[in-house]
């Protein structure tokens, strides 16, 4: 059984969009699970560890295109 219905069957992770800059990972985490809202955030931006399925966080460097550091994941 899967915890969260709405996302059974969708994407839940984004490796293709590594090396991608912050605001075209955004737009696509976004238009591919409407429910989502994708939070951009400092590479070692310190977090809380709870799980909440309509978030996802888009880890960026420190550098001008502020490209993705980390698999962006639903949580």
């Amino acid at each position: 059984m899967f915890l969260f219905p709405y996302l059974s069957g969708k994407r839940i992770t984004w490796p293709q969009l590594l090396g991608k800059p912050a605001a075209e990972a955004k737009a696509t985490i976004e238009r591919d699970l409407p429910n989502v809202t994708a939070v951009i955030v400092p590479e070692y931006y310190i977090h809380s560890e709870d799980f909440c399925c309509n978030r996802v966080f888009v880890f960026v460097k420190n550098n001008p295109q502020r490209t993705v550091s980390r698999v962006p994941v639903v949580g």
